[in-house]
């Protein structure tokens, strides 16, 4: 894992790239806030007309209320390890 500057980024984007091409974790720090730079494939830019049809299953879903709503962390992560 590299970490880097808002600065030390800029003046080296195409290094900082290729270290995250090459599958190292690469940080960027700006102020008080990290970043991380992932490789994203231009086919998951793209909302399909099915993966439109999921967003707005969920959508109305959670219009409808069918959703589960967690009071903290701890009490979601409780219920995911009881699944």
């Amino acid at each position: 894992m590299t970490t880097l500057t808002i600065r030390d980024f800029r003046s080296n984007l195409a290094a900082s790239l290729d270290r995250v091409d090459k599958g190292e974790q690469v940080l960027v720090r700006r102020g008080n806030k990290t970043y991380t730079i992932i490789v994203v494939d231009d086919g998951e830019l793209e909302i399909t007309p099915q993966l439109a049809s999921k967003i707005e299953k969920a959508r109305q879903e959670y219009r409808d209320g069918a959703t589960l709503e967690f009071d903290n962390a701890s009490a979601a992560q409780q219920w995911m390890d009881e699944l």
